[in-house]
């Protein structure tokens, strides 16, 4: 099974059963199988808006991720049904990850940032900040991108097929 087909189901059984509840301003405990508390609290810093440890809940670790949240239903309205974010040790791992994470997607361009899979830029001098793909997988729109300086790559998946509106979505919370 594809990272990606296995990250969004697991996103999608905690949207439909509404995840569980945990303290967001507590700092995060772990069990062994989903990481330790430091990684999940440097994952939980670089959530899209509207997420927090209110409606993600760590996740049992596969391969080289340190620690992944398995996010629901974003708060606002126009936002994913879902979402999965990973942090990695390496951009070594990290660039692994996106690439398998992309197979099987439809890929289609990200808005106006052009070709899918591409870069994205934040800051006020356009910094390449990492890598992004948009397109659509098993009927949702879904957008996977990597933060290269903290080594995290997310997944958000929306309830529909509209990349568009997912992406504009992204640019404004992601």
């Amino acid at each position: 099974m594809f990272p990606l087909a296995s990250a969004l189901r697991a996103a999608t059984a905690v949207a439909l059963l509404g995840g569980s509840a945990l303290a967001g301003a507590a700092a995060a405990t772990a069990d062994p199988n989903t990481g330790n508390s430091t990684d999940i609290d440097t994952l939980t810093a670089t959530l899209s808006k509207g997420y927090s440890l209110d409606n993600c809940q760590p996740a049992p670790l596969s391969g080289p991720v340190l620690a992944e949240l398995d996010c629901g239903q974003s708060p606002d309205p126009n936002g994913p049904a879902a979402g999965v974010y990973q942090l990695f040790d390496n951009g070594t791992d990290l660039a692994a990850a996106f690439t398998s994470g992309i197979h099987g997607v439809s890929l289609s361009p990200c808005g106006d940032n052009g070709e899918s899979p591409g870069t994205w830029r934040q800051g006020s001098y356009g910094q390449n900040a990492g890598q992004v793909a948009c397109g659509t997988y098993k009927d949702a729109a879904v957008i996977t991108w990597t933060t290269d300086a903290k080594n995290v790559l997310s997944h958000v998946r929306a309830s529909n097929t509209d990349v568009n509106a997912l992406y504009q979505w992204w640019r404004t919370n992601g």
